[in-house]
């Protein structure tokens, strides 16, 4: 049997996909099993689904603690959320990046392999790019190095149980087969760290949320995009700090705004309001 978990963000088709894996492996044969774990996410919130896979029927039902897969939609999760918590040694870490497997954060004795599923789902119009639906491809590249499915039958249950562009999401998860990148089992970490680095869990205060702003519950891993200042062009006018509904940006002592990244969801109003046009939104893997 093989375990995979999925990390992805509410939006990207984590769930999706977990489910879309489970129908392929039906078409092949096997037996499958998919489910989502939902706490209180909201789009662009980490959002986690598993699936396993195995030639006999499956007994178990528990949650999954020790995969053998770990799929991130989403690479700015390595970053703030710990997806590679048990994964085995030899297990394999696939992520939608566009850096080559060698530079990816992972655990010591962890096969690694990276696929750039937002610009191929960019290519196909799948979502946008604040929020890229990147699970067709991010499966495509799934049964390349897993062989867990074989791409005919994940094809099969797009057709199947994708409503919306169906012929643009085969075209993507055939993109993903074909250009996933698998690296060397053998080769250390990019820092040489022995497990991918997480935030530190912070418990959510009792009581009326509303009053508590985003620094206080550390909502800062659901953006996609992030503010980027420019200070040369800023006129201290503080509209960004007047006008951010997360408290996610603070005046140093000079008058000019400071990103505070635990609290910024990356929606894009201090960009909207700034009246110079200091702040730029882009991809939060490029920003700060």
């Amino acid at each position: 049997m093989i375990e995979i978990r999925f990390h992805g963000r509410g939006g990207q088709g984590a769930v999706l996909a977990s489910e879309l894996l489970a129908q392929a492996a039906f078409l092949d044969g096997r037996s499958p099993q998919s489910f989502p774990f939902f706490g209180v996410e909201r789009r662009g919130a980490p959002v986690t689904a598993y699936a396993r896979v195995d030639d006999r029927p499956i007994g178990v039902r528990t949650s999954i603690v020790t995969p053998d897969v770990v799929v991130v939609l989403e690479p700015g999760l390595l970053r703030t959320t710990s997806v590679g918590d048990g994964l085995r040694t030899g297990g394999l870490l696939l992520v939608n990046s566009p850096l080559p497997p060698a530079r990816l954060e992972a655990p010591d004795g962890v096969r690694r392999a990276s696929v750039d599923a937002t610009a191929i789902a960019l290519a196909h119009g799948l979502g946008s790019r604040t929020m890229p639906i990147v699970n067709t491809t991010i499966l495509g590249a799934l049964a390349r190095v897993t062989g867990v499915v074989s791409l005919e039958a994940l094809g099969r249950a797009i057709d199947r149980y994708v409503p919306a562009a169906p012929a643009e999401n085969r075209a993507a998860a055939t993109d993903g087969f074909a250009s996933v990148r698998l690296g060397d089992p053998a080769a250390p970490s990019a820092n040489g760290a022995a497990r991918i680095p997480f935030a530190v869990t912070v418990p959510i205060p009792e009581g009326p949320l509303a009053r508590l702003p985003s620094s206080s519950i550390r909502t800062g891993s659901w953006r996609t995009l992030v503010p980027e200042i420019d200070e040369r062009r800023c006129t201290r006018c503080n509209f960004c700090w007047k006008y951010c509904p997360d408290d996610a940006i603070e005046l140093d002592g000079r008058g000019y705004p400071v990103l505070v990244l635990d609290a910024c969801k990356g929606c894009g109003i201090c960009a909207e309001v700034c009246p110079p046009h200091t702040i730029a939104m882009v991809a939060a893997s490029e920003g700060p």
